[in-house]
């Protein structure tokens, strides 16, 4: 690895030098007598807490576009759509998508090829909606159809409105707004809603968001949740608001959450497609659970939809998930957004697949380092990722651990073979006590200029802490079976069971942290397989 940034390697007091501490070899006789103390502790073992073959596992398999501009009256971007399935007559799937300033209607029979009605359902006609009106959910109860909507009125208040109708496909009868901000965090902006009415409680159920992030152009910060004998209210929102919140982990949902689209199970309990904010962007999908609507439980594992292939209609941004089952497959409905040109938005489908040949989303997230990822930069190969080297120039290509690590001691290992026949392309590292997408340790092969080095990225700032050998020594075509150790500030990188570096190093001390693969440049291409992580001692109590 390689970077402009430079910084003087930060030296601790020796108290920061912590490691764990081992104990006596394993068998030792206990002490002879109680006054003597306890007895000498065991040789703390080594225990897997991650391994991937990066086979194939149960995914999203995705099917691009299926909605697009095509009427006049549509701008750019289609966005965030809602189904009905199987319900009211009529087509099979009925569709709601919105378009900026207005709320749009489509229908099919297969759930891939669809039909746009000419004119939109709804339109800007309140002062509370004036400038925008999109993000449409509904249901339909009782032979009546409900819908609530987002609008934004002239001074950039964002509320729910709500209408109804007696047929899908309107007209549609405007109540105007039903829920609005009380409290400053909420920033007057109530977003994205998921409208559901609970049949075994006689209750209207709403998950929303609300909040913005500043930095990310107002993209929602808060999942919450209301409840309603009637639609169109009085709800009331729950106390202990916001229901969901970030990660705050520098993880796939660490800066925000927003989109829900909630359904209720078989079982009783409830699931939601979600979107999170790594950082001001991109997005990506997830999927949780919960038994009550109001307890969710969110972690880094629970990504699903990655980003699409750099160059793809999915490489800008995942948004707002919609599921519905038809034929005994889950169908997941979502707006991707691309830049070309200019900011798009499409309409995409994917269908769940129990083998798929894709990267593990519950694993690994897809990142160019601290930037922007322009698309996924990593495809799954027969028993391998592969890196495509189609990363914007000074990007590095990431697969960023979704997989927690509560231990401070462990050893990260891959197999890794650089393909790239240019020798600054051949630079693969192996992450470890990752904390964020600019803080963590490295090491492997070809970096710095050299055969092998280890070095350290806190907040950006890039250090080589020791290095040997020539780049030119690493071959394309070669595999590298490498293994990074760490123990208390000692790090260690082996090739094929042979040491060949070592340093100590007190910067990075974290009670857990994350693991993750790399290749440094944009343009790099190579193969990781047989990943594994083996941690050394307990579990940290602080997590266990």
């Amino acid at each position: 690895m390689t970077g402009l940034n430079r910084r003087a390697l930060l030296v601790r007091g020796a108290g920061a030098l912590t490691g764990a501490a081992l104990g006596a070899e394993a068998g030792s006789p206990p002490a002879q007598e109680p006054e003597a103390g306890p007895p000498p502790a065991q040789e703390p073992k080594e225990r897997a807490v991650l391994r991937d073959d990066f086979g194939e596992i149960a995914g999203w398999e995705r099917l691009g576009v299926i909605m697009s501009r095509s009427l006049p009256w549509e701008s750019t971007l289609l966005q965030d759509p809602c189904l009905v399935y199987g319900e009211g007559g009529g087509p099979l799937f009925k569709m709601w998508y919105g378009s900026l300033h207005a709320v749009g209607y489509a229908t099919s029979e297969d759930g891939r090829r669809w039909t746009k009605a000419d004119e939109p359902v709804l339109t800007p006609t309140l002062p509370s909606e004036s400038n925008a009106l999109n993000q449409p959910s509904v249901v339909l109860k009782d032979g009546g159809w409900h819908m609530t909507y987002f609008g934004v009125s002239g001074d950039g208040n964002g509320q729910i409105h709500y209408a109804t109708a007696k047929d899908p496909a309107g007209p549609w009868e405007k109540h105007g707004v039903v829920l609005t901000s009380t409290m400053p965090w909420e920033d007057r902006w109530i977003y994205n809603s998921s409208l559901l009415y609970d049949r075994t409680a006689r209750l209207w159920k709403m998950w929303y968001t609300a909040g913005k992030i500043a930095s990310a152009g107002g993209e929602p910060e808060y999942i919450c949740y209301a409840t309603a004998r009637t639609p169109a209210g009085p709800w009331t929102k729950h106390p202990g608001n916001p229901v969901i919140r970030p990660m705050d982990d520098g993880g796939w949902a660490s800066l925000g959450v927003g989109g829900p689209n909630v359904r209720k199970l078989r079982d009783g309990g409830y699931e939601t497609r979600i979107v999170g904010w790594q950082a001001d962007y991109p997005s990506r999908g997830g999927r949780l659970t919960s038994r009550d609507g109001v307890t969710w439980r969110l972690g880094r594992d629970a990504m699903q939809l990655d980003l699409g292939p750099a160059g793809g209609p999915e490489d800008g941004m995942i948004y707002r998930q919609f599921v519905v089952e038809h034929e005994g497959r889950e169908y997941v409905y979502y707006n991707a957004k691309n830049n070309r040109p200019g900011w798009n938005e499409t309409i995409n489908l994917a269908v769940w697949n129990e083998r798929l040949r894709a990267v593990d989303p519950a694993k690994w997230c897809m990142t160019q380092a601290w930037f922007v990822p322009g698309g996924a930069s990593f495809e799954a190969g027969d028993g391998y990722a592969m890196s495509r080297g189609d990363a914007p120039e000074g990007h590095a290509q990431t697969l960023q651990g979704n997989v927690r690590i509560d231990a401070l001691d462990y050893a990260v290992s891959a197999s890794i073979t650089p393909i790239s026949e240019r020798v600054a392309d051949r630079d693969n590292v192996l992450l470890a006590r990752a904390t964020g997408r600019d803080s963590y340790y490295y090491a492997g092969i070809a970096s710095w200029g050299q055969k092998y080095a280890i070095g350290v990225m806190v907040k950006g700032a890039n250090t080589k802490l020791a290095g040997v050998g020539s780049a030119a020594d690493i071959k394309p075509g070669e595999p590298h079976r490498l293994r990074f150790a760490l123990e208390g500030s000692r790090l260690d990188l082996y090739d094929d069971d042979r040491l060949v570096l070592s340093v100590v190093d007190p910067t990075l001390i974290p009670d857990s942290s994350f693991v993750g693969l790399q290749t440094s440049t944009g343009t790099g291409r190579a193969r990781f397989a047989a990943l594994s992580v083996t941690a050394r001692g307990h579990r940290s109590e602080k997590y266990s």
